[in-house]
């Protein structure tokens, strides 16, 4: 591979979650394979958890303020025309966009540019559950046209095809490719097993905003402390909804800790039993992996990616809940949640069980290693597939190929 196959990988933003970790990793690691490549970017807003610490001095970043998750016309259009004049100086070979308005921006400005190879990821779905049924409208037919003029698409977890191809008709379901989130999970895969004794600690980690469904995770907390008294809970995270976390820390005294945003959860999840998710809609949670490579399973609603992240039969089917090795998944009902967490709490040789189920799932599936490998693959497909563009591009930039 030749040091000059250059890649622009664009992100919105390097706010809390899976997207901004997963972007500095592929451009750190694709390095490292020979590939060119530079992270675009915008910046956090205030109400964003900034994850810009994960960069180090030699990571090459270009950065384009005027690029948000925020509909700002005016700067819609700026970041546009930056992301142009970036992409016809830099003339790179892939361009390969992450989350939805750099998604738009970032491969609008590839096709107006005449990028030879435009990817692009969806880490989540926000056409469910983020806007009005008009906006939600609005931007899928934006999605539509773009999928259009890219050559693949990427979904963390195999139901994002199911729902991005057959309910909403984005692109058919040869555009798509399932490319399962990476992280270094060194640290977390070398954490200790919990010792069985004492009360069941459950954690949750994420953002506090609407769509992880905080009131939910309040109704959980009241019906499962009311069940059983061998049951606490451990809340990091920040947002908007943290209000509702903090009156939750007062009415359960001694039950319920909320911690705030965490930068390293190595630590909090060693302290963990289990972890739960209570949210409306979801890609691949970082911390439900990271918790899996730890040992511990997952209870969460059975929605976006969660689903995809246990495997193997259906073990029990109960109370609305479906068990499985290394987690279960159920409606979004309270009382299904406590009546889990109350089985785990009393019966902790099935709870280890779990956990060595959901460590080997984690590191299996989801190591850093296995995403950059996973990605350098696609790519060398991609521009073998497109050989002839790949030429006139190399031509053109007076790059040579291999």
């Amino acid at each position: 591979m030749s040091a000059r196959h250059k890649i622009l990988r664009v992100i919105t933003r390097l706010n809390i979650g899976g997207p901004a970790i997963h972007s500095v990793l592929l451009t750190r690691g694709l390095a490292a394979r020979g590939y060119d490549t530079t992270l675009v970017t915008g910046l956090c807003e205030p109400s964003d958890g900034d994850m810009s610490y994960l960069l180090e001095p030699e990571d090459p970043v270009r950065w384009i303020p005027e690029m948000s998750r925020s509909v700002r016309p005016w700067d819609n259009l700026r970041a546009l025309w930056k992301l142009w004049r970036l992409m016809r100086s830099e003339r790179p070979l892939i361009v390969h966009t992450h989350t939805a308005m750099a998604g738009s921006l970032g491969r609008a400005a590839a096709i107006l540019s005449r990028v030879p190879i435009i990817i692009h990821t969806f880490h989540g779905n926000s056409l469910k559950h983020y806007f009005s049924p008009l906006m939600s409208g609005f931007f899928l037919r934006i999605e539509r046209l773009l999928a259009r003029h890219t050559d693949v698409i990427c979904v963390v977890a195999s139901q994002q095809v199911a729902e991005l191809s057959g309910e909403f008709r984005i692109a058919p379901n040869e555009k798509f490719r399932v490319v399962p989130l990476g992280l270094d999970l060194d640290s977390y895969l070398s954490l200790p097993a919990r010792d069985p004794d004492g009360r069941l600690t459950v954690g949750w980690i994420g953002r506090l905003v609407p769509v992880k469904n905080v009131p939910l995770l309040l109704e959980v907390i009241e019906r499962a402390t009311q069940r059983s008294g061998n049951i606490q809970f451990l809340i990091a995270g920040d947002g908007p909804d943290g209000h509702l976390v903090e009156s939750a820390g007062s009415r359960f005294p001694g039950r319920v800790t909320w911690l705030g945003w965490q930068q390293d959860v190595t630590s909090l999840i060693a302290q963990c039993d289990v972890l739960i998710q209570t949210s409306r809609n979801e890609g691949t949670p970082v911390a439900i992996i990271q918790g899996m490579a730890a040992g511990r399973p997952f209870l969460a609603t059975s929605v976006g990616g969660l689903i995809n992240m246990v495997e193997g039969p259906e073990l029990l089917n109960q109370g609305g809940c479906r068990w499985f090795s290394q987690g279960i998944l159920a409606g979004a009902d309270s009382e299904a949640f406590a009546n889990a967490l109350a089985r785990l709490a009393d019966d902790r040789i099935l709870l280890a069980e779990m956990g060595r189920s959901a460590r080997d799932l984690a590191a299996g599936r989801h190591r850093a290693e296995v995403l950059i490998g996973n990605i350098d693959s696609l790519y060398r497909e991609v521009i073998e597939r497109n050989l002839a563009l790949t030429v006139k591009y190399f031509t053109k930039t007076g790059n040579l190929i291999d």
